[in-house]
């Protein structure tokens, strides 16, 4: 009976083997019309000059995400739980490497 769900820069502080049980709470149990995930783009990093190469944007990052990886994720999660998902841009789209962040909408 939930109109939504946000989890807004979330998964990425979660073990990624623990990812299955955060997706079967919010998109199983809890099962909102709509779901919005953001998450940091690890190919943006490199525009960050004062992050060094290869280093999180956060120390208690998990994991930071492609592109490709973030949607997969995704379609993935989508199919699962049958919801349909779609992509937009958190920031400038640099057309090189993305946006600084990734969003994902996915609906019923």
């Amino acid at each position: 009976g939930y109109d939504a769900a946000v989890l807004m820069e979330v998964i990425e502080h979660v073990d990624e083997t623990r990812l299955p049980a955060l997706e079967h709470s919010v998109f199983g149990a809890a099962r909102p019309t709509t779901v919005v995930v953001t998450t940091p783009n690890v190919e943006y990093n490199v525009r960050f000059p004062t992050l060094p190469a290869g280093k999180m944007r956060h120390t208690d990052h998990r994991f930071e995400w492609t592109r490709v990886q973030f949607r997969t994720w995704a379609e993935n999660v989508a199919r699962r739980y049958g919801y349909q998902v779609r992509y937009l841009p958190v920031g400038p789209d640099d057309p090189e490497v993305g946006p600084p962040t990734q969003l994902a909408v996915f609906t019923v």
